[in-house]
């Protein structure tokens, strides 16, 4: 635990539990890895060997200035798992974590046993309406213009449909206030922010696809529809990774890990297995 020295030349924050196979997160854009520890590491950890870190620009990780790559940060996880001696491990990916995840899957296909891609995406060939174009999309833009990066920030978790729908929040508000304490605590600042953004908005893997050979889980709920509908992102990814399953979770938006960890930790457990 703690600090790692990585060959691609910056400290990685990570935390290792428990014994067995080895299952690697990686959170979506912004957030570190102490998202997982009271949903995920804690159950899952009783039976398997949980990773978790903060990407670069993240939580306790290294923030260096100049260009953040999707296919910078796959290094990294492949470079931590060198550092733990991981010969192979099963990938989680959340959201820019699932990039992360087909960056690390494509780069180093022996190094990853499975690969779940949880309310991800592939690149901008596999969005719909305006953001099926590189670049920073309108919508992000303008909310953080608008809203000043602090307000949008908690805006996005307490007050949108994105992470959780709108009756969990009307219904649960201590859950949705636990979670966005928990992402606060950690998450990337401003400049890094950006710079992570412009890495998802710029990285296309689309026509890679059907290189993937990892044996491959697509989830997304059937009620995440922020920006660019990730169900349709998730459709693709799933048509074209030779043998994917799709699975969409009725009722869940974007934050499915939180919103209904017994379920989704289930759904981790029962997967791993089957391809350990």
């Amino acid at each position: 635990m703690g600090l790692a020295s990585l060959t691609t030349g910056i400290e990685l924050y990570h935390e290792v539990h428990g014994d067995g196979e080895a299952i690697i997160f990686i959170p979506g854009t912004g957030l570190a890895g102490n998202v997982w520890q009271d949903t995920q590491v804690a159950p899952l950890s009783k039976q398997f060997k949980i990773v978790v870190h903060d990407p670069r620009g993240c939580g306790r990780s290294s923030k260096p200035t100049g260009v953040y790559t999707i296919d910078q940060m796959g290094c990294d996880v492949v470079a931590l798992m060198d550092h733990l001696s991981i010969k192979s491990a099963h990938i989680i990916g959340h959201s820019m974590g699932g990039r992360i995840g087909l960056a690390v899957a494509l780069n180093f296909p022996g190094r990853v046993k499975s690969l779940m891609l949880a309310a991800s995406g592939s690149g901008p060939a596999g969005r719909d309406g305006e953001d099926c174009v590189a670049g920073l999309p309108f919508f992000l833009m303008s909310e953080l213009v608008h809203l000043g990066f602090d307000a949008f920030l908690k805006h996005e978790i307490c007050e949108t449909h994105t992470y959780f729908p709108d009756a969990v929040r009307q219904e649960r508000p201590e859950l949705v206030k636990k979670f966005y304490d928990t992402v606060v605590a950690q998450h990337a600042k401003y400049p890094e922010y950006l710079r992570l953004c412009m890495a998802r908005h710029m990285w296309e893997a689309t026509h890679r696809l059907g290189d993937i050979t990892a044996p491959t889980m697509v989830v997304v709920g059937d009620d995440d529809s922020i920006g660019s509908s990730h169900i349709t992102q998730s459709k693709i990814m799933s048509d074209r990774i030779r043998s994917a399953e799709l699975r969409l979770l009725p009722g869940e938006s974007h934050g499915f890990f939180w919103q209904s960890p017994e379920t989704t930790n289930h759904l981790i457990s029962d997967w791993v297995q089957r391809h350990s």
